[in-house]
């Protein structure tokens, strides 16, 4: 009797805080009492409440153990689907926020407007190159030497398209060096592919024509080295000169000085594309992609910061190893710049240096990260559905030439497709992150889909109005050509959409059977190439469209 006595006086005197807690009883809410299904919300809300789609649910009571009687006589529904339906409509949605990521699609307007004129620039140099085009011997009744730039165009188009993809996979492994090599070595092919293409379809007697195909190969094999390291800038300087010389009338001048003026672009693109790669070899950095920019700092900051960014730069390149520091980056550049050749000589002693360091970079430009040599790189299988559908997507381009339609403004409207690309990926992001049902994120994803093709159908109009009204010769601004404008222009950006979602198969075969039956329809004389080429375009546009709002409304397109 010592234990319970004592147990009492420990709770007469004050001693309840020693007693254990008791488990209560969890209550049940009044809604739930007497429903079955009610109770099972009750029980399992912490999953039901999570769930993005009922089959989830399902996966969840199936691991419960409920059995086909359970569902049928305890709960009042014909299976488990059924039942995970009703939970789901029943329990509210109770999700966790997000924390905080950054967006990977956030891109400088900016950069999309200056890779747009860089798209459009090099059209100037066929005023000066119309001279060598005359006559209508070639096919589809063009000359020769169209003829010859047509198929060099598409042939670099196909090829240098592949090979900016394979380069970007390089990029993203983190291996600038690889991707400097890849650039390189590709580009160099790609021109050699497409001078070959020309010099097959002009025929001998047609030099002039065949020097202005190979400039042409060698411009953009260049321009793509440029692009895909973001020298966008570098391009653009290239370009300025031979579009004051078209703006200054130089379709007057003898064919000598306007075939310097071509050489000399093709030689300053070509010259500036493998300084780039042997800078991005020797310093083995990636090139500068920032998402957005960030606020910008006083006038005083900004002008000590780039002189020092300059002072580092050179130090990289003269030297063979970076500076950290703007201090350590002039020490460096004076020890190059004056050497033991004494004060007076530090621009010789400066190019000597640089020149020294060329071997350097070449030698690192065929080595890997890694110091060894790479013989090793993504397979090129990856890259061939965006060759082909570069030659398909030129193919269209060049027909749409050959009818007179608005090329300029579609070219134009390259950058504004590029900067509604990301507008659209990011959104869409924004959208997952901020959705909790898959249905909302399937409207709110179409969305987003319409909103940006109606903003690039505008766009287009909008330039093409200015393309008839500035440039002469141009088609005229009304409803037909506009539907051909609108057709390709749709097709040639829902491509590029499924391409950056990871379905450039699909975009591929579309223009590719596009192109195929155009051809086909134009064999059997059915129609002329203007009156073809609006119909096709408009029901490849249809097929990607499909496609993209199927695409679009998965949750594992946006992650």
């Amino acid at each position: 009797m010592s234990g319970p006595m004592s147990l009492l006086s420990r709770v007469a005197g004050g001693g309840m805080a020693a007693l254990p807690e008791l488990p209560r009883p969890r209550r049940v809410p009044s809604w739930a009492v007497g429903d079955p299904v009610a109770e099972l919300a009750e029980r399992l809300s912490a999953a039901c409440s999570a769930a993005v789609h009922p089959d989830e649910i399902a996966a969840v009571l199936e691991s419960e153990g409920l059995t086909d009687e359970q569902i049928t006589g305890r709960y009042g529904h014909p299976d488990l689907f059924s039942l995970a339906r009703e939970l789901f409509e029943t329990v509210p949605r109770r999700f966790p926020e997000p924390e905080p990521a950054d967006d990977p699609w956030q891109v400088d307007v900016w950069r999309c407007v200056l890779r747009g004129l860089t798209f459009a620039l090099p059209g100037v140099a066929y005023v000066l190159g119309g001279r060598w085009a005359g006559g209508d011997d070639g096919p589809f009744g063009v000359s020769r030497a169209v003829a010859a730039w047509g198929a060099a165009a598409l042939c670099g188009w196909g090829w240098n398209q592949a090979l900016a993809h394979r380069a970007h996979l390089h990029l993203l492994a983190q291996r600038p060096r690889a991707a400097a090599r890849c650039l390189v070595t590709g580009a160099a092919v790609g021109a050699c592919l497409a001078g070959a293409a020309a010099a097959a379809v002009a025929g001998p007697g047609h030099l002039s024509a065949l020097a202005f195909a190979a400039g042409q190969s060698v411009y953009v094999a260049s321009a793509t080295v440029l692009l895909v390291l973001g020298r966008e800038r570098s391009l653009l300087y290239v370009l300025t000169p031979l579009a004051v010389a078209v703006a200054c009338g130089a379709g007057g001048l003898p064919s000598p000085a306007v075939a310097a003026v071509l050489v000399a672009t093709a030689a300053a693109a070509g010259g500036a594309a493998l300084a780039t790669a042997l800078r991005t070899a020797l310093t083995g950095e990636p090139p500068e992609r920032g998402p957005a920019k960030p606020p910008r700092a006083p006038w005083r900051e900004r002008v000590r910061a780039h002189r020092g960014a300059q002072l580092r730069a050179r130090a990289r390149w003269f030297g063979r190893r970076p500076a950290k520091t703007g201090k350590e980056a002039r020490t460096t550049l004076g020890r190059f710049g004056r050497g033991a050749a004494g004060p007076g000589t530090g621009t010789r002693t400066g190019l000597v240096s640089s020149l020294r360091t060329l071997p350097e970079a070449a030698r690192l430009l065929w080595r890997a990260d890694d110091g060894v040599t790479d013989t090793k790189g993504p397979s090129p299988y990856l890259s061939l559905p965006h060759g082909m559908a570069g030659l398909a997507g030129g193919a269209l381009v060049v027909a749409a030439a050959l009818t007179g339609e608005f090329v300029a403004a579609l070219t134009v409207s390259m950058g504004v497709a590029e900067w509604l690309l990301f507008r659209f990926r990011s959104r869409c992001l924004t959208a997952l992150r901020g959705t909790t049902v898959h249905e909302r994120l399937l409207a709110r994803s179409w969305r987003v889909l319409a909103g940006c093709l109606v903003l690039y159908a505008v766009a287009l109009a909008a330039l093409a109005a200015v393309e008839a009204a500035v440039v002469p010769g141009a088609a005229a601004w009304n409803p037909a050509h506009l539907s051909v404008l609108l057709a390709l222009g749709g097709t040639l950006w829902l491509s590029l959409l499924l391409q950056s979602c990871g379905r450039a198969w699909t975009g591929s075969y579309v223009l590719a059977a596009a192109v195929l039956t155009a051809v086909v329809l134009l064999a059997a004389h059915t129609a002329t190439a203007g009156t073809v080429l609006g119909p096709v375009c408009a029901g490849a546009a249809a097929v990607l469209l499909t496609a993209a709002f199927t695409m679009t409304g998965r949750v594992t397109t946006h992650r």
